[in-house]
């Protein structure tokens, strides 16, 4: 799968296939075409996550828990094969009380 990295003022994005927003304005899926969306501040449990990937992700994740390894979202999306979907790393920042920034992983059935 294709990994596009991205920074951003905002997580949201419209869908290349679609033309759509990716997500309407409270956060949930807007586009059809959404498979999986994870969030780095709970990387181990994705919001989104279709069918196909369930098995896979599992898989992935009792790999890096045996090797008592961080879950690592990126590695996952690497090898997953699945042509026509990508994945848009989005990285937003800011400021709160100092620099602040949120990184969210979003696959796409662009097929």
């Amino acid at each position: 799968m294709q990994l596009i990295q991205l920074e951003r003022e905002d997580w949201n994005f419209f869908c290349p296939s679609t033309g759509q927003p990716v997500f309407n304005d409270t956060g949930e899926p807007n586009a059809s075409t959404v498979r999986g969306f994870w969030c780095h501040e709970v990387p181990d449990e994705p919001e989104l996550l279709c069918t196909e990937l369930q098995a896979q992700w599992a898989a992935h994740l009792a790999i890096q828990d045996a090797a008592d390894e961080a879950v690592d979202v990126v590695a996952f999306l690497n090898s997953v094969d699945h042509p026509g979907w990508v994945a848009f790393e989005i990285t937003t920042c800011g400021f709160a009380c100092g620099p602040v920034s949120t990184t969210t992983w979003t696959v796409l059935d662009l097929s």
